[in-house]
């Protein structure tokens, strides 16, 4: 099984500020896009987006939801798409989506980060990869023979030739062990945050020890040895799809196992009924 860490919603290109985490569950905002055919307000996000840019985008404005977990797919397309067919992610392999996080509350009607939380990286959810479909701007096809999917944004507007979906199984076997979602989003846990309180930046990210190549571990791709310092690994400021390939198997499923007993969450727990 291999791993990607993908990230995902606001940054600071894109939004701006960071998703909000709210009662406990991370709240991944969705990119601004002009291509897209739903806005904030389709996701039940109008309210929130306003209030956290300080208005500067709005229920109207249109967003890209992607990956869709209510659902169970993901796209991706151009050079990111290139990087994880060069790695092979395929069947059985795991996304595990992480963004930009700090903790928001809701205070006389409105939405605001808390003034004492910290940015920071963290994992707020997961998919497995069932089936990788090659739809390419053949998006008709796509929506006919996989209705269940037709609303995704990867499957409506143009895109390039390497267009794929990934689409998530209902049910996954971890380690022959525990039967776990094939997709979902994650409660805020220990093991959830990546990022370290005491490095200058949120790039600097705590690294069990299956992901640590002092101990053993295998490099995410993108990354080299010249990247860690002192436990930590510095993660690349560009790139989206960060490729790890386990060669720890008892480490890995130990932190495996962890993740998932501790941090699980169903969609209707969520702070918005949409997502």
């Amino acid at each position: 099984m291999k791993v990607i860490f993908s990230r995902k919603g606001f940054d600071g290109s894109a939004g701006g500020c960071p998703s909000p985490i709210i009662d406990g569950i991370p709240l991944s905002l969705p990119i601004p896009y002009l291509n897209s055919t739903k806005s904030y307000r389709h996701f039940n996000l109008g309210k929130i987006v306003a209030d956290l840019t300080n208005g500067k985008l709005g229920e109207g404005d249109f967003c890209h939801n992607d990956p869709d977990l209510r659902m169970g797919a993901f796209g991706q397309v151009s050079s990111a798409q290139s990087h994880l067919n060069n790695q092979n992610v395929g069947f059985g392999d795991l996304f595990l989506f992480f963004g930009w996080f700090r903790e928001a509350e809701f205070v006389e009607c409105k939405y605001r980060y808390k003034r004492d939380a910290q940015d920071h990286h963290r994992i707020f959810g997961w998919m497995f990869v069932d089936q990788k479909l090659t739809v390419g701007s053949e998006i008709k096809q796509f929506s006919r023979n996989y209705p269940t999917y037709a609303s995704h944004p990867h499957a409506s507007g143009q895109w390039a030739p390497n267009n794929t979906i990934y689409i998530a199984p209902k049910t996954f076997s971890l380690f022959q062990k525990v039967s776990v979602k094939g997709f979902g989003r994650f409660r805020i846990s220990d093991r959830t945050l990546l990022s370290s309180h005491t490095a200058p930046t949120k790039r600097f990210w705590n690294v069990p020890d299956w992901l640590n190549p002092a101990k053993g571990g295998c490099i995410p791709s993108y990354h080299d040895e010249k990247n860690y310092t002192d436990g930590l690994l510095k993660t690349a400021g560009r790139g989206q799809e960060f490729v790890c390939q386990p060669n720890q198997n008892d480490k890995f499923e130990e932190w495996m196992l962890g993740l998932f007993s501790d941090g699980m969450t169903t969609l209707d727990q969520s702070p918005t009924s949409a997502l």
